[in-house]
């Protein structure tokens, strides 16, 4: 059996190699020339150039989609080949083939299940199996369990093969493209001299911010130093109590305290109407009459919000939570990992 054929048949995947070096790789583009004309009428015309500014974000979304795709392609692609080859070595090393060395240390190791481990995984996949009861599918719960266990031993395998033929692959990452967005003046965290500036765009009734905002808080605390993170408000106009919460925010800013109010919004995100505002303004300790007469005329702070949102539609942004990191984009409540990737790249740079 092919290495690629059990990966399929198990639901495994290659052992995840060393992190690759950083490298620039061409980018697909027009070779048009900017200065050409591309439409005509009676007393003016269209550049290319002027097409290309116009639409700007929306080319740059389509090339960083199609770099992104291709270079994920190209990796799996690059990890599987090299782990059939490594394992192929293994199997030589040992004397026999390829197949016999799976057979022997996935195959032959698979256990049948006890009516125990069938009754605890049962609900776990019941909803599955349609709720039939469980001696009606009892097979199939065992099977189910066998086959992760095949995925376990696969996975092991290749962990112990990898690591000891040094399995390493070094596919150039793409050179992404990498949208102007300023800082403005909005609330930072981190060094103003950060190597890496995060830049989200982000709204206090979207559950997926506040979800973000956790992954965001852990990658501070691990790059203290090379980090700077800028908040941006983005509110969707579907959410009718995001202006509003924005807006207490910048009044809480007003009196130092912008970053304990921002962190309560995001922890109580169904909590943001007139009462649930003051009360968070009354937990983080500010002067509530002058929180209150910020509410009530809130001077430029309303127009700050809205200039956020038009800065964050120019350079793309459709949705919250998105992030510019140094420029690339990262778009939703993307995992831990996204960023770490991104971050460690800059910093080698």
């Amino acid at each position: 059996m092919s290495i690629l054929l059990f990966l399929a048949c198990t639901g495994g995947s290659p052992a995840p190699s060393a992190t690759a070096p950083v490298a620039q790789a061409a980018t697909p583009g027009s070779a048009t020339d900017q200065s050409q004309v591309v439409a005509t009428w009676k007393g003016g015309e269209l550049t290319y150039g002027e097409l290309n500014t116009e639409i700007k974000s929306q080319l740059d979304a389509l090339e960083r989609d199609y770099l992104q795709g291709r270079y994920e392609l190209e990796a799996g692609a690059a990890q599987q080949m090299a782990t059939e080859a490594v394992m192929q070595l293994e199997a030589t090393a040992r004397g026999i083939d390829l197949e016999t060395l799976l057979k022997q240390e996935v195959e032959a190791k698979v256990k049948p299940p006890t009516e125990a481990e069938i009754a605890e995984f049962y609900p776990v996949v019941k909803r599955q199996l349609r709720n039939a009861p469980l001696d009606q599918v009892k097979d199939q719960v065992a099977g189910a369990l066998m086959q992760r266990q095949q995925a376990d031993l696969i996975q092991k395998l290749l962990a112990e093969v990898t690591a000891k033929y040094t399995l390493e692959t070094h596919l150039p990452f793409p050179d992404l493209p990498r949208a102007d967005v300023s800082v403005d003046d909005d609330p930072s965290l981190g060094p103003a001299t950060a190597r890496v500036t995060i830049i989200e765009f982000g709204e206090y009734q979207c559950p997926y911010c506040g979800k973000a905002y956790e992954t965001v808080k852990q990658v501070l605390k691990d790059y203290p130093d090379d980090v700077r993170l800028v908040y941006r408000d983005f509110p969707l106009d579907f959410h009718q109590r995001a202006v509003p919460a924005a807006v207490a925010a910048n009044c809480a800013g007003d009196q130092g305290k912008y970053w304990e109010y921002h962190d309560l919004l995001m922890g109580n995100q169904r909590a943001l109407e007139l009462e649930d505002l003051n009360g968070h303004a009354n937990t983080v300790g500010i002067d509530m009459e002058k929180f209150s007469a910020c509410l009530e005329d809130p001077g430029d702070h309303v127009q700050e919000v809205l200039n956020d949102l038009e800065a964050g539609k120019k350079a793309g942004v459709t949705g919250t939570p998105a992030f510019f990191i140094n420029g690339i984009f990262l778009n939703g409540a993307v995992p831990y990992s996204q960023f770490k990737d991104i971050i460690e790249r800059e910093l080698k740079g």
